[in-house]
């Protein structure tokens, strides 16, 4: 399964306010159905399923004549959206993690629509896309969709309305390039890789601070309710995304760049919610390592390479010839009094994750020259 995400061209204002109509209508159903779960269980101690809800529908819309106004599917994934988030609310307890109960949606927590079928909810000819109770809307197609359409979901962002695709389609898998490569994710560098490379981190919240203070501070000044503070908000919000485009942007081009260079691909299984809770968590989220690793493990997949997650206990501490070697968090470079191996700590960690991946000393065979450049996030992909 993959998404393709296209933007909605300059929508009338007519289809705008449908737009909001539809986001209005499935987020009081999901949070009507939420309250409706809440009491029978603290009540009579009831648990209502997304089937008991569903068959409630027909009777709501003899009451409320604005949900006729709305794709029937449309609504049936509302209800199915909330119960979504009660099985990965019941799994997480399951897990023995924190649970973090459902929770209601406020007007700036429910941003989507989903039509859950091809068939009859949505229709895309070339740029013009078809919307049951909607209407037409073009899109800027800005790459080929290849596979077959399963659902579409219609998005409000700070910079506009998009349109999802969600495709089902085969792997495309690419050559074999017969080299693997074990790769230690940092905060001085992005990533360092076991073949020498090193990958800046640019740091694309931190670099924006001051931008970033300056619309605060704008905010602050103007008065509550007003329409100077929602330019300010909406203003906010918009340094905000370009810093979460930056992150992905980046993000995509690196993965995309490791895929297609190497075969097998070795990384530390991190406990990241873990580590961004310490002192150096504004470093962590700003580097934004499990939205990297994701974008890496599929696309991994999706190529045919094997993507191997390895133990990250004492990486840093590790010699390759498997002495432990004490370092501070300060000490950038590694040093063994057993072997007498010396390198930037990074790359010795970046070698003993490839090593800890079970690999045996025939099949590693690391590149001589880097891979990557490093002077500019802006690396020739094709994402």
């Amino acid at each position: 399964m993959k998404a393709f995400k296209f933007k909605i061209k300059r929508p009338s204002k007519a289809i705008v306010q449908r737009f909001e109509q539809t986001i209005s209508v499935c987020r009081e159903l999901y949070n009507s159905a939420l309250r409706e779960r809440i009491d029978a269980y603290k009540i009579n101690r009831v648990s209502i399923s997304y089937q008991d809800q569903q068959n409630q529908l027909p009777e709501i819309k003899l009451l409320r004549f604005d949900l006729k106004d709305v794709y029937s599917q449309v609504l049936q994934d509302a209800l199915k959206r909330l119960d979504k988030t009660f099985q990965a609310f019941f799994g997480r307890i399951k897990r023995k993690e924190m649970a973090g109960f459902p929770r209601f949606k406020g007007q700036n927590r429910y941003d989507s629509f989903t039509f859950p079928q091809a068939t009859g909810g949505f229709r895309l000819d070339g740029n013009n896309l078809y919307l049951s109770k909607i209407g037409k809307v073009k899109i800027r197609l800005s790459q080929a969709m290849i596979g077959k359409v399963k659902t579409l979901t219609i998005k409000r962002e700070v910079s506009g309305w998009f349109a999802i695709f969600t495709v089902e389609t085969e792997k495309q898998l690419l050559p074999k390039t017969g080299k693997s490569i074990g790769i230690d994710a940092g905060i001085e560098n992005f990533l360092t890789l076991s073949d020498g490379t090193q990958i800046e981190n640019f740091k694309y919240f931190e670099s924006s601070q001051k931008c970033l203070r300056v619309a605060q501070r704008k905010i602050s000044r103007r008065k509550k309710g007003s329409n100077q503070r929602r330019k300010a908000v909406l203003q906010l919000r918009k340094i905000h995304e370009q810093i979460k485009n930056q992150r992905n942007d980046f993000a995509h081009k690196v993965s995309t760049q490791i895929v297609k260079n190497f075969d097998v691909i070795a990384i530390e299984d991190l406990n990241i919610l873990g580590m961004s809770k310490g002192i150096l968590a504004k470093q962590i989220h700003d580097v934004a390592w499990n939205s990297f690793f994701q974008k890496l493990t599929y696309k991994a997949e999706n190529a045919g390479k094997k993507l191997i997650k390895v133990n990250p206990n004492g990486t840093s501490q590790t010699c390759i010839c498997g002495e432990r070697v004490e370092k501070t968090l300060a000490q950038r470079q590694h040093t063994c009094l057993k072997c007498g191996y010396s390198n930037h700590r990074d790359i010795v960690s970046a070698k003993v994750i490839l090593s800890r991946a079970g690999l045996t000393r025939k099949d590693i065979k690391l590149a001589v020259a880097p891979c990557l450049p490093l002077e500019s996030p802006s690396i020739t992909a094709s994402v």
